[in-house]
């Protein structure tokens, strides 16, 4: 029989471990890996119902439409991300060991920022300004 990728091995279970939400180096909660995966790889399918509001602990997944997914709620911010988000889909984008605190570049994927911040890796603000700079210039999304 033919082994299975590491997430298909636990895709068909309810996913709530798929990942584990610890304290990082920043003193956030934050989610990490519980198993390793390849780039290209899916890493989890966003669940919920999409909604028009948008929140702290919401990932938006297409125009107006924001989900709250308990599992993913604490996948942070990274201008070094090594997730994607497409559609409902988070995409490792580079290998992730198991243990890897799990992140996306917020700007790649929201249209405007529900609660703005400073990023803790290089100090720049992530707020609804930079997103709209990010569009107009063609970086958002790269």
């Amino acid at each position: 029989m033919k082994a299975m990728a590491s997430w298909q091995s636990h895709m068909s279970t309810d996913l709530t471990d798929c990942f584990l939400v610890k304290s990082n180096g920043h003193g956030e909660q934050a989610t990490h890996a519980r198993y390793s995966y390849q780039a290209g790889e899916l890493v989890y399918l966003v669940r919920g119902e999409a909604r028009s509001e948008r929140t702290r602990r919401t990932i938006q997944v297409g125009p107006g439409q924001h989900i709250h997914d308990p599992c993913a709620e604490f996948i942070n911010h990274s201008f070094t991300p090594n997730l994607e988000v497409r559609g409902r889909r988070l995409v490792a984008i580079m290998e992730i060991a198991e243990g890897d605190e799990l992140t996306f570049n917020y700007l790649s994927s929201e249209s405007a920022i529900a609660a703005p911040f400073l990023c803790h890796e290089t100090g720049r603000r992530v707020d609804s300004e930079t997103c709209r700079d990010e569009v107009e210039d063609g970086t958002h999304g790269a």
